[in-house]
């Protein structure tokens, strides 16, 4: 069905129209009607009639200026025109507006039924038309797309007409979800399509948001719309980091400001800035001040290694950071410098393999590091690996006895079949014999004469079960000169003698 709307200051013409025609048959519905030019346009809009059928000479807004300001908002409308004159200056002016038709009344049924006829014809030869060139814009808009992308990664940027009068090239790099990026798209899109002084296109990569801003404007509007592109991002994101590039006048592709943005972005990732422009880079320091690295050799100097201590070492390293304004590589290298000295102390000062507590191979461990993007992100982790060292230590750490009673049990094990006595233990660890005696016992629950001899027949049965050697070169091995000495001491912890326990215990392996 077509929709129809009819314009005329004369109820009875209207009621006419409606009454002497069956729209229907023709496919028309008729969806409003007025009469005043300025009434008609209000309801025009809201209808959005195919046809109109309007007079010429109403009260407000007349006919002729009800095409013009139509068409201004709704091109494909098709009028024809009805009026009591016949004057030609308003048939010309009709013509120019390019109306269907101009009936003068009293108008006749077949000459309405005729001008509808045509109306119609040419409402749909103005839509294949319309839906023509947005095919066609469509098109050349996607090849634009695709060209704007390929010289994004190196390909030349001399292919596209559009490119003639641009003022200014921006690239702008953003963080975005993959959740969030169809949406910001459709929204930089329209933000895009308001005014005459640029063109962008957009694209998601990966969990980025890259945005070409060509401009055909002055500095100044530029600033202005950069402010809106970034509010939205802030706006639909909740929070961003944009980086810039420097806007260029000549170009040949878009990959040098492509990278220029992304590093400018990188930068403000790592300081948590939500607008970094490239131009601002220039004044990072890439030099690491000797004063901070010797600040950190001393701390470990002092060996006072510890979680609290270690927070505030991190902390003075990325306050230098932000007041040196080191660039992101340098603030990274602070921290590789600072854990590579933790690993070290912790090796140095308790023998500790640092992977195994870890459980991390360290080239990993420092990979994980090259991945991490802010200054937070890098205290976190630095945190997290120093206090996983430091719990390790605390839940593993002996006191001054138990590391006494670890070294007497390790000098026992390498010395256990020599002949050995109280008083030369006690002197090798430079305590008294009745100390170390009581010790002892106190900690494993047998003295320390009885933890030899229970370590000797615990050998002794490991020969007898796995060699052919004699009782009495078997005796000799584990630190008794006396053979029938070592078979009262065997048969009394034991319980039968070495030569019943060799037959018992010998199997098949």
């Amino acid at each position: 069905m077509y929709k129809l709307f009819i314009v005329d200051d004369e109820k009875v013409v209207i009621d006419g129209l409606l009454s002497v025609v069956d729209w229907h048959e023709h496919q028309v519905e008729v969806v409003g009607t007025a009469m005043d030019g300025n009434s008609a346009y209000d309801l025009i809009l809201e209808a959005k009639p195919n046809i109109i059928m309007a007079d010429i000479r109403m009260p407000g807004l007349n006919g002729l200026d009800l095409i013009e300001k139509v068409k201004a908002v709704n091109p494909d409308t098709v009028f024809i025109i009805i009026s009591g004159y016949t004057q030609f200056a308003y048939a010309k002016r009709a013509l120019e507006l390019e109306a269907v038709d101009y009936l003068t009344k009293p108008i006749e049924l077949d000459e309405i039924i005729a001008a509808v006829k045509r109306a119609i014809e040419k409402y749909e030869k103005l839509r294949e038309r319309i839906d023509a060139n947005r095919k066609l814009e469509q098109y050349r808009s996607q090849v634009e797309e695709k060209h704007i992308l390929h010289s994004l990664f190196g390909y030349p940027l001399d292919q596209i007409g559009f490119i003639e009068g641009y003022t200014s090239c921006s690239v702008l790099v953003t963080d975005c979800k993959s959740q969030s990026t169809e949406k910001l798209l459709d929204s930089v899109k329209v933000l895009g399509s308001q005014g005459e002084s640029h063109r962008i296109f957009s694209y998601g990569m990966e969990d980025h948001l890259v945005t070409i801003y060509f401009s055909y404007g002055n500095s100044e509007q530029d600033s202005v719309f950069l402010e809106k592109l970034t509010s939205l991002y802030k706006k639909i994101l909740g929070h961003s980091i944009t980086g810039i590039s420097s806007a260029y006048r000549e170009i040949t592709t878009l990959q040098h400001l492509y990278k220029k943005a992304l590093e400018a972005f990188h930068v403000g990732l790592y300081l948590q800035q939500e607008v970094t422009h490239y131009r601002d880079l220039v004044n990072m320091n890439d030099t690491i001040g000797s004063c901070i690295l010797k600040r950190m050799d001393q701390f470990f100097l002092e060996r006072k290694m510890d979680l609290l201590s270690s927070e505030s070492l991190i902390d003075e390293l990325l306050s230098y950071s932000i007041l040196e304004n080191l660039t992101p590589a340098k603030s990274q290298y602070l921290c590789f410098k600072l854990i590579n000295h933790v690993f070290e102390y912790v090796h140095q000062e308790f023998d500790i393999n640092v992977e195994a507590v870890l459980q991390e191979e360290k080239y990993l461990i420092f990979k994980q590091l090259n991945q991490l993007r802010t200054m937070e992100e890098h205290k976190v982790w630095l945190l997290k690996k120093i206090g996983k060292l430091v719990d390790y230590l605390s839940e593993n750490q002996m006191s001054q006895k138990e590391k006494l009673l670890y070294e007497v049990k390790n000098y026992l094990k390498e010395n256990y079949t020599q002949t050995i006595g109280l008083d030369e233990i006690a002197g090798k660890f430079h305590i008294s014999p009745a100390y170390l005696s009581s010790l002892f016992s106190k900690n494993t629950g047998v003295t320390l004469f009885e933890y030899i001899i229970n370590m000797r027949m615990e050998k002794a049965k490991e020969l007898l079960r796995t060699t052919n050697n004699k009782i009495s070169d078997i005796c000799q091995q584990v630190g008794y000169e006396n053979q029938r000495y070592f078979n009262q001491v065997f048969k009394k912890n034991i319980g039968t003698t070495p030569g019943n326990y060799r037959e018992n215990h010998i199997v098949k392996q």
